[in-house]
C-alpha cells in the first residue's frame, strides 16, 4: 500500500504514480517457515564502539498485515545507496549510480512486520549473529535472515563500524546521526593492511553482538533508536547455549574468524566466503572445531580463495557450491533491480535468483538441522523438507571445492 510519505514526495505526477507502483512490486525473498517474521533495529550505545543491529525474529502472527505500510522498508537512506555507489563505480558515476539505486529502491520492502511483537510464550529462541559483506549494510541479507526467523531463530544483522558498510551512523549527544563512510583502499596502498585490520574489527564486532543479545537476554539495556519494539519482551526468551555465526563474502570471513576465536559460538554457515583479509594467517583454519559449512557460487570463487579455504578442516566442513550462480545471488540485490539492473549490475545470474536463494537457503537449514536440530515446538517435518528439497537439486550442486572465477579482489587486485 502507498503511505503518505510517497504521496507527499511524489504527488500526482505520471512519472511519480508510475514509480510508486513499480515500487510495490520489488520486495525481497518471502521466507518459506511456517512463522510469520518481525523486524526491529536496535543501537545499544550510541558511539562507534557500540552497536547498530537489525533484528529478525518470530512473532505470534498468523499472517503478514494487508497494509504494506506495516512491513520493513528494505531501504535505509541516502547516505548508503551513496556509500554503495562509491563502492562499485568509477568516481564519475557514482552520483548517477546513486541516484537509481535510490530511485529502484526508495520503496522496496522485506516481508516481515515492523516492530511486531515477538513470538509469545516461555519457549526460548536460538539465535544467529549475521554479518554483511564489503560495501554491504544490516538490511543486505533479508532474505536469508528472514528464512531463519520464519522458523524459530532470532536473527542480529550487525552493521559493521569499520569502514567496510556502505555506510553507517552513530548518534551524538542530541540524539542526531554521525555518518560513517565507506572506506576505500587508496590506490598504491597494499591492500592486505586495510583489510586485515578490518577483519580484526570484524571479529570484535561479532563477539560483541553475541554479548550484547546476553545482555537483552538479562535486561537492563536501552535501545537508543526510538521504536514501537519493547525490547523487554527479549528477557529470558533467547537461547543462548548454541548460537550460530554466519556470513557472506567479507562476512563469510568475519564468520570463520569469529568462530576460531569465540568458544560461545557452536556452528558456522559461511555464504560465499572472501578469505583474502585473513591471507596471512590462513592456517589458522586448520585450528576449527566446530562444523562449518561453505556455499559458494561458482562464478565467485578463485584457485586463490579455494586453496585458503581448504585449510578448512574437511572433517568438520561441508563444501559445496550453487552452479549457474553469482556472488550477489546470497543477497538483496537480484530481487530489487529488476532485470535490467541485475543486467547492468552485474547481479544476473544463469540461474534463476529466486531458486538460487531457495537452494541456498535450504543447504543452510538442513545444515542447521543436521547438526542443532529446529527450535522447540517446530517438528522434524521441516528438516525433512530442506533434505527433499536439496535432493530434488542436486543436479544443481557441486560438492567439495569448486569454482570457475580467476580474478578475486585482492587476490589479483582487481575488483569484484
Amino acid at each position: 500500500m502507498l503511505d503518505a510519505l510517497a504521496l507527499r514526495l511524489y504527488g500526482h505526477s505520471i512519472f511519480g504514480i508510475i514509480q510508486l507502483f513499480i515500487m510495490t512490486f520489488l520486495k525481497t525473498l518471502k521466507p518459506s517457515g511456517p512463522l510469520v517474521v518481525g523486524c526491529t533495529d536496535i543501537m545499544i550505545g550510541r558511539t562507534k564502539e557500540g552497536s547498530l543491529l537489525r533484528l529478525f525474529y518470530p512473532t505470534d502472527a498468523k499472517e503478514l498485515p494487508q497494509d504494506e505500510s506495516q512491513w520493513t522498508r528494505w531501504y535505509l537512506g541516502d547516505s548508503y545507496s551513496r556509500g554503495l555507489g562509491k563502492f562499485v563505480a568509477p568516481w564519475f558515476l557514482q552520483g548517477t549510480f546513486a541516484w537509481l539505486l535510490n530511485w529502484q529502491t526508495r520503496y522496496s520492502l522485506v516481508p516481515s512486520a515492523w516492530c511486531s511483537n515477538l513470538l509469545s510464550g516461555d519457549k526460548k529462541l536460538p539465535v544467529v549473529v549475521f554479518s554483511h559483506g564489503l560495501g554491504a549494510n544490516r538490511s543486505m541479507y533479508s532474505s536469508v535472515c528472514c528464512q531463519l526467523a520464519s522458523h524459530g531463530f532470532v536473527v542480529a544483522a550487525l552493521e559493521h563500524r569499520d569502514g567496510s558498510a556502505c555506510s553507517s551512523f552513530t548518534l551524538n549527544e542530541e540524539g542526531e546521526k554521525e555518518w560513517l563512510e565507506f572506506e576505500l583502499h587508496k590506490p598504491g596502498d597494499k591492500q592486505i593492511v586495510l583489510r586485515s585490520k578490518q577483519i580484526g574489527i570484524r571479529v570484535k564486532e561479532c563477539q560483541s553482538t553475541l554479548t550484547i543479545m546476553e545482555r537483552l537476554n538479562s535486561g537492563g539495556v536501552e535501545n537508543e533508536l526510538k521504536n514501537a519494539f519493547d525490547i523487554r519482551q527479549l528477557i529470558g526468551r533467547l537461547d543462548l547455549s548454541r548460537p550460530i555465526i554466519a556470513g557472506h563474502s567479507f562476512g563469510g570471513c568475519a564468520a570463520i574468524n569469529t568462530q576460531l576465536q569465540d568458544k560461545r559460538f557452536k556452528l558456522c554457515v559461511a555464504l560465499d566466503p572472501w578469505l583474502f583479509p585473513m591471507k596471512d594467517s590462513v592456517e589458522l583454519c586448520s585450528k576449527m572445531e566446530k562444523h562449518v559449512l561453505c556455499v559458494s557460487t561458482d562464478t565467485f570463487q578463485t584457485p586463490e580463495n579455494l586453496e585458503a579455504m581448504s585449510h578448512l578442516p574437511s572433517q568438520l566442513t561441508s563444501f559445496v557450491t550453487i552452479k549457474g550462480t553469482v556472488h550477489q545471488n546470497q543477497a538483496d540485490t537480484p530481487f530489487l533491480l529488476g532485470t535490467a539492473g541485475r543486467l547492468i549490475g552485474g547481479t544476473n545470474s544463469k540461474l534463476d535468483h529466486s531458486l538460487a536463494m531457495e537452494i541456498n537457503n535450504a543447504l543452510m537449514m538442513a545444515f542447521i538441522h543436521s547438526h542443532h536440530g529446529l527450535p522447540k515446538g517446530l517438528s522434524d517435518e521441516y528438516g525433512e523438507r530442506w533434505d527433499a528439497f536439496v535432493a530434488e537439486h542436486q543436479s544443481k550442486l557441486v560438492y567439495g571445492l569448486y569454482g570457475t572465477a580467476r580474478k578475486m579482489i585482492g587476490w589479483n587486485k582487481t575488483g569484484l
